[in-house]
């Protein structure tokens, strides 16, 4: 499963959705702490104003000016120094009840008529206000406040303001103080959320979450489809995972992740490795159906530190079965039983005779089946020479005969004793679960003749293995699927002889073909070839 490069979508998609939430969120943080800023600085602005209104319209010049009727140089003095000085004040007016300036910042406008409508509103008894209001130069905003003389006659008014381009420029100023904040802020994230990524992807091995869902899928799957059993716990005796045929093999009812080992397996002593820290090895065990089970214990380590403990479940007895059926034993026993039972049916037909006092007939029955018995175990003694392979051979040629089946072993047929190609047990293994396989098609159609014929040719570095029979054959779609495990046309519970050829014909790169035809009879070739494993050279 490839994995992703650094351009990946799981990057791309981790970045836009952390930049989205941090773009958001520094729209919304600073469009309030910009209103916010904003509002303040207006107010702070408007108190400024009006602070410097009231602390000029109490100063002893201006209340002196406009009561003499005339400005003063020292007011005149006054003012502009406070103009230079005071920040945020753009224009000072000073001027009498009838409205006449006696002080403007352009001194040319000094004794004109003040122009804004905010000087009427003190005249007419508004003693202190704020108001926007346009003057000579343009629109501002004022702070109006009332000057009276010691006997509280009223002089005149005093109107402090700043312009409205002066007001935009601060607010200018504000934003692009803003504005770096919020780049600054930005930049900090993306390079967070870059790192984000990396830490996430590094935690997901490197995989898209698509690709680590469909690996965690596959691990699920391939633990289930094991014959062993799998029971996981982590620290705290929880139950992590439980495959198929734990369940089965520990009778676990529903689903046992996440509830307590004690809950979902009483009889189970996982939990003791969480004590021990110590591995068990092929531990028996029984199971439901008086199984009996092979279990190995192991903790789990992480960082030198115990989180958990598995247990691995593997059903003896049918490990001795695949043991017996991969090393021959089984069929050995098998054919030695026949050879046995044809030689006691042998013998019980010649005791037959002398009892009848027919020595003549048991002399020929004698002769007879020597004769035969020589000839077919001449031929396999001729072309087989290895000990083992030609026992099997002579055993299933005596359980064939014993069933009315003809074994025949080819006659150009070869096998060394040295140099094998394969391990004797290999050749058993094949041999001995082909022959089976016909010897019981055949003993169970009724038709005749019932023969088999078998094959080996051993030549450099290629070995040949056929096996034909004449029993009743099969049809496509049968062959498709004769070497499944548990696949069988005959009982329930049979079914494992084909697998096991097939897996051992793919272990040593072997091929593997099938020639069958209804009412005709069943071939199967098999060949290999150079390059053979190494192991493939060596005895038993």
């Amino acid at each position: 499963m490839p994995k992703a490069n650094n351009s990946s979508a799981l990057k791309k998609e981790i970045l836009s959705v952390n930049l989205l939430l941090i773009g958001l969120t520094l729209l919304l943080t600073l469009a309030s702490t910009l209103w916010l800023t904003l509002r303040q600085s207006q107010q702070a602005l408007e108190n400024n104003l009006m602070n410097s209104a009231q602390v000029i319209a109490r100063t002893p010049e201006v209340a002196g000016s406009l009561a003499a009727g005339q400005p003063s140089s020292r007011l005149l003095e006054f003012l502009d120094e406070s103009i230079r000085q005071v920040s945020d004040i753009d224009v000072i007016v000073v001027a009498d009840a009838a409205g006449v300036q006696y002080y403007y910042p352009d001194h040319r406008h000094i004794g004109s008529v003040y122009a804004g409508a905010g000087g009427r509103r003190v005249l007419e008894g508004v003693p202190s206000f704020l108001s926007d209001d346009e003057d000579i130069e343009g629109a501002e905003r004022c702070a109006f406040t009332e000057v009276r003389d010691s006997q509280g006659r009223l002089l005149g008014f005093v109107a402090v303001g700043i312009y409205m381009r002066s007001l935009s420029i601060i607010i200018l100023r504000t934003l692009f103080r803003f504005f770096l904040i919020a780049a600054a802020v930005f930049g900090l994230g993306f390079l967070l959320s870059r790192k984000l990524s990396d830490k996430i992807k590094n935690s997901l091995l490197g995989y898209e979450p698509e690709a680590f869902l469909q690996l965690f899928y596959q691990r699920e799957d391939i633990l289930e489809a094991l014959e062993e059993g799998i029971l996981a716990i982590d620290s705290n005796a929880v139950v992590v995972f439980v495959n198929r045929a734990a369940r089965e093999m520990l009778s676990i009812k529903g689903n046992a992740v996440g509830k307590p080992l004690s809950q979902a397996a009483p009889r189970s002593v996982l939990d003791r490795i969480l004590r021990t820290a110590k591995p068990e090895y092929n531990v028996k065990l029984n199971s439901s159906g008086q199984r009996e089970i092979l279990a190995n214990r192991m903790p789990i380590y992480r960082d030198k530190k115990l989180i958990g403990a598995v247990a691995i479940f593997r059903n003896r007895t049918e490990m001795a079965r695949l043991a017996e059926d991969l090393t021959g034993v089984q069929h050995m026993v098998e054919a030695m039983r026949a050879y046995t039972h044809e030689f006691m049916n042998k013998l019980h037909v010649i005791l037959g005779f002398l009892q009848l006092h027919q020595p003549e007939r048991a002399e020929e029955y004698i002769l007879e089946i020597t004769r035969v018995q020589q000839q077919a175990i001449s031929v396999i003694m001729r072309c087989i020479q290895d000990p083992s392979v030609a026992a099997l051979l002579v055993g299933k040629t005596s359980r064939a005969a014993e069933l009315g089946i003809q074994l025949k072993l080819d006659g150009a047929s070869n096998l060394s004793a040295e140099q094998l190609l394969l391990p004797s047990n290999v050749y058993i293994t094949i041999l001995g679960n082909l022959i089976e396989n016909s010897i019981e098609a055949l003993n169970q159609t009724p038709r005749t003749p019932k023969s088999i014929l078998v094959s080996i040719r051993e030549e450099a570095r290629r070995l040949f293995i056929c096996v034909e029979d004449t029993g009743a054959g099969m049809y496509p779609g049968t062959v498709r699927y004769i070497f499944q495990q548990g696949f069988s046309t005959k009982a329930s519970g049979r079914g494992s002889g084909l697998a096991l050829v097939k897996e051992v014909v793919d272990i040593y790169q072997g091929d593997l073909r099938v020639e069958s035809q209804p009412g005709v009879g069943t071939s199967f070739f098999i060949t290999f070839s150079s390059p053979l494993p190494e192991s493939g050279n060596q005895r038993s």
